[in-house]
């Protein structure tokens, strides 16, 4: 009898890899609707500065307003370079955990989290610091939704990056690691979608 209770306490286990395997596919598809948009921001950005309707693209000043100014793209690209070294400091956590190396797997999640809660803080002040608002120009527009959504890429990021990091410093990763393999996906992800948007911005 209790042989019998024993093999039917938790008929419902699965083996830790089965499970990480079914949550990093939803994290794909989850990432596949997030690329589809992303994409189609940055075909928006093209086809209205090619378009330019009644010079719309960047307006010039008018009774009401001031001139449209683009913003400089080198804030873009200093934040693919913040994402670029976050998400190198997560593979290099992400080789600890593999190699059974806890002090690897702090040290590297807890500067991911670090790199990536300065990007977030960076891309305010960029957004913040932008001389027009959202309803100059067509460009204006396109300049937010591309600087909105790395903020909010950014944001999920600094959520992901701690929690990732609180897991490693309690040492819960020490039996399997899937967990920081499918953060990595989303590292590897937010530094392409930040060097997308540092390249359309490129062009004004």
């Amino acid at each position: 009898m209790s042989v019998e209770t024993h093999a039917h306490s938790n008929p419902h286990h699965e083996h830790p890899d089965v499970v990480g395997s079914r949550n990093r596919l939803g994290v794909i598809l989850i990432l596949v609707a997030d690329i589809t948009f992303a994409l189609g921001v940055l075909f928006v950005y093209f086809y209205l500065k090619g378009q330019n309707v009644n010079g719309m693209w960047l307006p010039p000043a008018s009774d009401t307003q001031s001139a449209t100014s683009p913003v400089s793209s080198s804030g873009a690209w200093y934040l693919a370079i913040i994402a670029g070294i976050g998400l190198l400091s997560h593979r290099y956590a992400l080789m600890g955990a593999r190699a059974k190396s806890q002090s690897q797997l702090v040290l590297g999640s807890g500067v991911a989290f670090l790199l990536s809660l300065l990007g977030l803080i960076y891309q305010g002040m960029q957004i913040n610091s932008a001389s027009f608002t959202i309803t100059m120009g067509a460009y204006a527009s396109c300049y937010y939704l591309i600087a909105g959504l790395n903020f909010m890429h950014l944001a999920f990021t600094v959520f992901i990056s701690l929690g990732n990091w609180n897991r490693s410093r309690l040492g819960l990763y020490q039996n399997d690691h899937w967990h920081v393999d499918i953060v990595e996906i989303w590292w590897v992800w937010m530094t392409v979608s930040s060097l997308l948007g540092a390249f359309a911005l490129s062009f004004t």
